[in-house]
């Protein structure tokens, strides 16, 4: 048991850490400073060209509503455009303006040269110990969504 309780508060300071991180801006395309929320959310639209807000907050792991937030702040930012679905009139389509794409290839350059470190570490360590990591991250993301919808 004691061994859970350190797992456990070692993910809680790594979480609340990541959510401090995430809201420190940084800069993009040399004039532009962007959270990492933001950028996140311009990476995933830069990879999903056409996604829908559900598709996004399904993605992001976050509800709607901070999706349409999110939309509305890049939009205003010139970095996101949104059109009306091919699939339905109601829907709306999201993607990246010529500055958000240089933002995207900001971002992707970023993660080539800063997540060496991280990287490297994976790549040191055993692919069982990999395949763990990977399950019981699953485990917990699940465990959280079952306690989120109750």
């Amino acid at each position: 048991m004691n061994d859970f309780k350190n797992i456990a508060w070692l993910l809680e300071r790594i979480i609340h850490k990541y959510i401090q991180y995430e809201k420190i801006p940084q800069l993009y395309c040399d004039d532009l400073m962007l959270t990492t929320a933001e950028i996140h959310t311009i990476a995933i639209i830069g990879d999903n060209e056409g996604i829908n807000i559900t598709q996004l907050s399904k993605e992001r792991g976050i509800t709607k509503g901070a999706v349409s937030q999110m939309i509305y702040k890049l939009v205003d930012k010139g970095l996101v455009e949104k059109k009306i679905s091919p699939d339905s009139d109601a829907a709306v389509s999201l993607f990246l303006t010529e500055k958000g794409k240089q933002a995207y290839d900001d971002h992707r350059h970023e993660h080539e040269t800063r997540n060496t470190k991280f990287a490297s570490l994976l790549d040191s360590m055993p692919s069982e110990t990999q395949e763990s990591m990977t399950e019981f991250l699953m485990a917990f993301e699940k465990e959280l969504d079952s306690i989120q919808k109750e």
